[in-house]
């Protein structure tokens, strides 16, 4: 627990980056912060290209914000609710997992590297490595303003876009690029053309990293918690989004082009083992309880508060008498040196 409060400081300090919970903002338009150059990065010729969307557009559906663009994939809201979940989401991960990334590159991170955050939503993994490595420039990019405009590390940036469309930046811009639990906001289709667009910016020899969750593992805790699975699956399903995509993590990097592909998998419990297991269930009953009005199609039963609350109470217990988890896919691979043979 020390750790997570000690990370929560972060976005606290007086006189810093504090992240003003609910109160930012959101701008119509997208503005470049002025920011202070970091040592040991060259910003020139990045040649950011305006996006097509100012993140603005939104739809609202039972007093839930959601995504208004039909290219954007996405099926959880895009609110202020959702942004707090996603926050604490993050130090629970930082906290399991013991580290904000796997890949081989902390030390070009302390020298200075250009580093992109592909769907950083709220930015708290790109505000705590913009406070870690000044050295560094840490680039966000979303497809909604939902992230702080006003208050940030001189070295943190961000931009409105569809990593699925395009990525507004040159070729061979970044040295590292991270991506995170964007199980439900890309299509099969969607995965292709961004692991494309990331694999465009990456320099020669960069890392690219992508972490996602297998929420299969689940559908052996109990006939409840195999309800909700289903479920969410077939919502998955009918909307082309891949459920399968931690486990195929491996060979979509290859596929794009990445090579020394390497696979690391860690068990985080699920409402049993101690305060990760707790934290676990409280992001997933947030995450499924978000989720309701577009699972409804599974059972109209759920329509109904009660029995919908009544499913999660006894779907937790599940999980804690059955010892349920989420097996978590870390991915790393390289961009090769040369994209025609490796050297």
């Amino acid at each position: 627990m020390g750790i997570i409060s000690t990370l929560r400081k972060l976005f606290h300090r007086e006189g810093r980056y504090r992240y003003e919970k609910r109160s930012l903002k959101r701008n119509t338009s997208m503005s470049t912060p002025e920011t202070i150059e970091p040592t040991g990065v060259s910003t020139e010729g990045s040649s950011r290209n305006q996006s097509s969307s100012n993140g603005t557009n939104h739809i609202f559906r039972d007093g839930r914000r959601y995504h208004g663009d039909t290219e954007v994939a996405y099926i959880l809201p895009n609110d202020d609710d959702e942004a707090d979940r996603v926050h604490q989401q993050h130090w629970l991960l930082r906290y399991a997992l013991q580290g904000n990334f796997s890949s081989p590159v902390k030390k070009q991170l302390e020298e200075g590297i250009n580093v992109l955050d592909s769907g950083c939503g709220p930015a708290t993994w790109t505000f705590e490595m913009g406070e870690t490595y000044p050295r560094s420039k840490i680039y966000g990019i979303d497809a909604s303003c939902v992230f702080p405009e006003n208050i940030m590390p001189p070295n943190v940036e961000f931009v409105i876009g569809n990593i699925a469309k395009e990525i507004p930046y040159e070729d061979n811009f970044f040295g590292f690029v991270h991506q995170r639990l964007l199980i439900l906001g890309l299509t099969d289709t969607d995965w292709t053309n961004t692991l494309a667009q990331l694999f465009r910016v990456l320099k020669p020899g960069g890392y690219i990293e992508c972490n996602e969750a297998c929420i299969q593992e689940l559908l052996t805790v109990g006939p409840n918690m195999k309800a909700l699975q289903n479920a969410f699956m077939g919502m998955m399903v009918a909307r082309q989004i891949p459920f399968l995509a931690a486990s195929e993590l491996e060979e979509r990097l290859k596929k794009a082009g990445f090579v020394d592909v390497q696979v690391k998998l860690s068990k985080i419990p699920l409402n049993h083992g101690g305060k990760v297991g707790k934290l676990l269930w409280e992001d997933y009953f947030h995450v499924y309880t978000n989720a309701r009005p577009a699972l409804v199609f599974a059972n109209p039963e759920w329509e109904d508060p009660e029995v919908y609350a009544k499913l999660l109470r006894d779907s937790a217990e599940e999980s804690k008498q059955n010892k349920g988890h989420i097996l978590w896919y870390s991915v790393h691979g390289r961009k090769p040196f040369d994209t025609t043979t490796d050297e």
